[in-house]
């Protein structure tokens, strides 16, 4: 999984690490025979819940937010869950797709057909969510299932990788350049803050042997 504070936001860091804790730890302490999707779902929904009771225990986190994308992997699919902008990414040996939608003011005008891409990227509020833990009571966690299956790759990221790294060049790196996954991670990250990127980077890759 991967979390990132929502900035301008107090505590993000606080919130992040909540919600990457509260998952790991519920995830791994149940019965395995629940469906993926909604062990996920169940995961998801208590981090916002921690989240939301820390910010109303410490004035000095009240309002903390953090996205998420948090996947369950089995021998043939990829279970998603997620909230906010940080993005998984299914590559093949002759593709990367997306499995995630930004949850942003931005996507939103986009799909609306109310802005351009070119406009998109460099858009004032592009870094505005509309959906993330901790923004309210209750979130929407949108669930995703995908095959997958020998030689694919699953990219998890914070849009400080995707702002200025296009797709194309995150599945040149994956399946083009030599290396083992700690190595085209680190090359991912290089090439972001190669381009000027002002966010911080996060990355996690794993691959069906």
């Amino acid at each position: 999984m991967v979390a990132d504070g929502v900035g301008g936001a107090p505590a993000g860091h606080i919130a992040s690490h909540l919600a990457v804790e509260q998952i790991e730890d519920y995830v791994t302490t149940r019965d395995h025979s629940a469906a993926p999707s909604s062990t996920l779902h169940d995961a998801v929904t208590l981090a916002n819940d921690a989240i939301n009771k820390r910010g109303r225990q410490d004035g000095s986190a009240r309002g903390m937010a953090t996205t998420v994308v948090a996947c369950l992997l089995t021998k043939e699919r990829v279970f998603v869950a997620h909230a906010g902008d940080s993005r998984a990414y299914l590559i093949t040996p002759t593709e990367i797709t997306r499995l995630t939608e930004d949850h942003s003011l931005v996507a939103e005008l986009l799909s609306s057909g109310r802005i351009t891409p070119e406009e998109a990227r460099n858009h004032p509020y592009r870094h505005v969510i509309t959906r993330a833990l901790g923004i309210a009571v209750r979130t929407h966690v949108e669930l995703g299932s995908y095959p997958w299956t020998h030689g694919h790759h699953l990219l998890l990221c914070t849009d400080g990788l995707t702002e200025p790294i296009a797709d194309q060049t995150i599945y040149t790196v994956i399946v083009n350049e030599a290396g083992d996954l700690h190595r085209k991670c680190a090359r991912l990250i290089a090439l972001a803050n190669a381009e000027g990127g002002l966010d911080n980077v996060t990355v996690v890759l794993a691959q069906h042997t």
